[in-house]
């Protein structure tokens, strides 16, 4: 059944299991949104979501997290990115989980991927973008993190990291005019960033020294983050927004490799929606479903 509402997805490499615990839960209750706005590792959940391939990224991420062919930490040797996230839309044979792009086109949500761009350092929106090489651009410049991956040239231009600009674009939601929002988190409550180091600072400085606005944004992420999320908390609070977030801090790290946390986590996911569930149809449903 579709619903009238935005979901948004966060990012967090890895931590993204946990969304995607979540979103296998509404593919096996056959909950969908009219909209879906995804950023960094919530993008590549949102696209398998809109397709409906149930279980795509737990299977993909557990089952080839050590390829050194998806990621290796001597890939910049070769001058290439840590993650290669070409590797998700590959084909590696028979018992490989293509990305179904017939059912993705199929699909009647909105997907809005979001990414940052180096020019300008805003964020910037990348509407229903085409199966093929269009989505996987998009896709790829949204979940591309700084320092270990490359940006990718959109049709927005060159962009990196979503994350960067906007870490949860609930407020892309509100400016399509939703009343109902739904937000996937990675990160507990509570939790808060530090403010950016001196060394990292620098390493911005140094590494996209060209683009001035995209260092001002990186350097400014933990304020903006932090901002972002006292506006959600307080929306949650009057039910405004509905949000589902790890109840405690994720021990999984952006490039984890221990294939036995990450499944921890992906259940954890999943409990956490299903022990959700009635309380979050019954805020969608305080207005109508839009079809089934």
């Amino acid at each position: 059944m579709y619903y009238n509402a935005a979901l948004v997805l966060e990012g967090g490499a890895m931590r993204g299991l946990y969304t995607s615990g979540v979103l296998d839960t509404f593919l096996e209750h056959d909950i969908q949104f009219d909209c879906v706005i995804g950023v960094s590792a919530g993008s590549l959940n949102g696209a398998n979501f809109v397709s409906k391939q149930y279980q795509r990224t737990y299977n993909v991420n557990v089952k080839y997290r050590k390829d050194h062919d998806y990621i290796s930490l001597a890939r910049p040797f070769k001058h290439e990115s840590i993650i290669n996230l070409d590797f998700l839309f590959d084909d590696h044979g028979l018992d490989w989980h293509n990305f179904d792009n017939k059912a993705y086109l199929k699909s009647e949500t909105d997907f809005i991927v979001v990414a940052t761009s180096l020019e300008s350092g805003k964020a910037v929106t990348l509407r229903n973008p085409q199966p093929g090489q269009d989505l996987i651009d998009a896709l790829e410049a949204s979940s591309s993190m700084p320092f270990i991956s490359k940006p990718h040239n959109t049709s927005k231009g060159l962009c990196l990291d979503g994350g960067i600009a906007n870490s949860i674009p609930f407020d892309i939601a509100q400016k399509m005019g939703f009343q109902k929002i739904v937000v996937v988190r990675t990160r507990p409550r509570d939790y808060r960033k530090k403010p950016t180091s001196f060394a990292l600072k620098r390493l911005y400085s140094n590494s996209f020294k060209e683009y001035p606005e995209f260092v001002k944004t990186a350097i400014r992420r933990p304020e903006m983050y932090n901002h972002s999320v006292e506006v959600l908390n307080k929306l949650e609070h009057n039910d405004e927004i509905f949000c589902l977030a790890p109840n405690d801090p994720v021990k999984v790290g952006r490039l984890e490799h221990n294939t036995k946390k990450m499944t921890e986590l992906y259940n954890i996911g999943r409990n956490d929606a299903e022990s959700n569930l009635e309380a979050m149809l019954n805020y969608l449903q305080k207005s109508e479903p839009l079809y089934d």
